[in-house]
């Protein structure tokens, strides 16, 4: 009987040591709740239509886009849930013309977006 009590007893344990992990969130990232600015990670070119990617994991980014002859800046700004490929969100940023020549820059780093081929 003492060994079944010990097994039992594990078992308890056990089922503790794992709710404790699952209230306490083990291995998940807190989500950051201040938004701010977040770096374009790719973007795809659909005319009008922009396609901008970012690293928040579903962080509710809003962008915005000031155009003129010669470059398109789009700025994210979006809470960060997670980051890294595994979990990017996606926008659809319109233009109020073709992209065309012009090239897309990154409101937060200032520099060409990375583009994504395909």
């Amino acid at each position: 009987m003492a060994l079944r009590w010990g097994r039992r007893s594990a078992g308890i344990a056990l089922a503790g040591v794992v709710l404790v992990a699952l209230a306490t969130g083990c291995g998940s990232s807190p989500p950051v709740d201040d938004r701010g600015p977040q770096p374009i990670v790719g973007w795809a070119n659909g005319g009008e239509l922009q396609i901008v990617y970012v690293d928040t994991c579903n962080g509710d980014p809003e962008a915005t886009v000031v155009e003129d002859a010669d470059t398109v800046t789009i700025s994210v700004t979006s809470t960060v849930r997670a980051s890294g490929e595994e979990c990017q969100d996606s926008l659809r940023v319109q233009l109020d013309a073709p992209l065309g020549d012009r090239t897309v820059i990154d409101g937060v780093t200032g520099e060409p977006a990375p583009g994504i081929e395909g």
